[in-house]
């Protein structure tokens, strides 16, 4: 394939304004260096501003995936790794006749595929229930399999301009760092692009900002389906998150409070302490200490000991609620263009 050549400037421009249009985040230089640095795209990365670069187009597409999928893209990593969409189909369905011909019908029938009733993806539906009717549950497998990798292919590359979520406004990656506002809509509490952002680089969740990480438990729980109330983040009196269970009345207690601590050492025994202390005083049923450490051994003996209703959500816990939280690949509903 050919290629280009570019200033090290240039290269710092195109892959900040890809991933901008991509994902709704403003990056800085410094930012893109420290993510190629990270995931194994340094010697694709200019480290001269003002020097030329000559790239190959298939190894400027490696490094935008590389980078999409090091500040949170779902698709970007297995786009990057696979091979083209049609030979794992062809070894996967390698006993089914009519491969060639369901291949053919689809690729054709993609060029055909009508909007969705809100007009901003493509419906795969129409094309499937051909399929189906025509070769079987064999062959709407094999339409699904392709739909899919061609979706996440179109929606990842750096030749396209198709994007999974057209955001209303772009967001600074540096907030999540070092921001204590949290400017969202009323009763989110976390923005889901950081949210695919930290799940897709866990050991930065010390850096976060201690508001932000006071949001991401917040919205954590009310995914879970409670009410729930940020506090202050100032003069909260130890407790940064209460919830409720959903039915519960408006003067109900609540069920759960929180204390949370964004740091590298480990949670004390005075902080469970004081945690069971508001638990008891509010008449809650249980507590939580979220950190992005983890508790010490003599906070957990103690809670053991005096069967404090507490729980630890430590690192390995907030990992475990990124993955779940996480924004999913992009499946048969290829986005609209920009």
């Amino acid at each position: 394939m050919g290629g280009v050549w570019l200033t090290g400037q240039q290269v710092v421009e195109s892959m900040s304004e890809f991933l901008g249009f991509k994902l709704g985040l403003n990056v800085s230089a410094e930012d893109l260096a420290r993510a190629a640095s990270a995931h194994g795209a340094s010697e694709a990365w200019p480290d001269d501003m003002e020097a030329m670069y000559r790239y190959r187009s298939e190894a400027l597409e490696y490094l935008a995936l590389t980078l999409l999928a090091a500040f949170g893209d779902p698709d970007a990593v297995g786009v990057r790794d696979s091979p083209p969409a049609i030979a794992p189909l062809v070894r996967e369905f390698s006993e089914f006749p009519a491969l060639e011909e369901v291949l053919d019908h689809v690729l054709q029938g993609l060029k055909g595929l009508p909007l969705n009733d809100r007009g901003d993806s493509l419906d795969p539906r129409p094309l499937l229930r051909e399929v189906s009717q025509r070769w079987g549950a064999e062959g709407a497998l094999v339409a699904v399999r392709l739909m899919g990798t061609i979706n996440a292919r179109v929606t990842s590359s750096l030749w396209s301009r198709v994007r999974r979520t057209q955001h209303d406004s772009m967001l600074d990656l540096r907030d999540l760092f070092a921001s204590e506002s949290l400017p969202l809509p009323l009763g989110i509490f976390f923005d889901q692009r950081f949210i695919d952002y930290l799940d897709a680089n866990i050991g930065d969740l010390p850096r976060m900002h201690w508001r932000q990480f006071e949001g991401l438990v917040a919205e954590r729980l009310r995914r879970e389906g409670m009410k729930v109330e940020l506090g202050p983040g100032r003069a909260d009196d130890g407790v940064d998150v209460r919830a409720w269970d959903p039915s519960a009345p408006t003067d109900a207690p609540a069920v759960l409070l929180v204390q949370c601590k964004r740091t590298t050492q480990k949670v004390d025994r005075v902080v469970v302490k004081a945690l069971a202390a508001d638990v008891m005083f509010e008449g809650a049923r249980r507590g939580m200490v979220a950190t992005t450490s983890a508790w010490s051994p003599g906070a957990r003996a103690t809670v053991e000991a005096r069967s404090y209703p507490l729980e630890e959500a430590n690192k390995a816990t907030l990992a475990e609620w990124l993955a779940q939280m996480r924004t999913p690949g992009t499946g048969l509903w290829l986005p609209g263009g920009s």
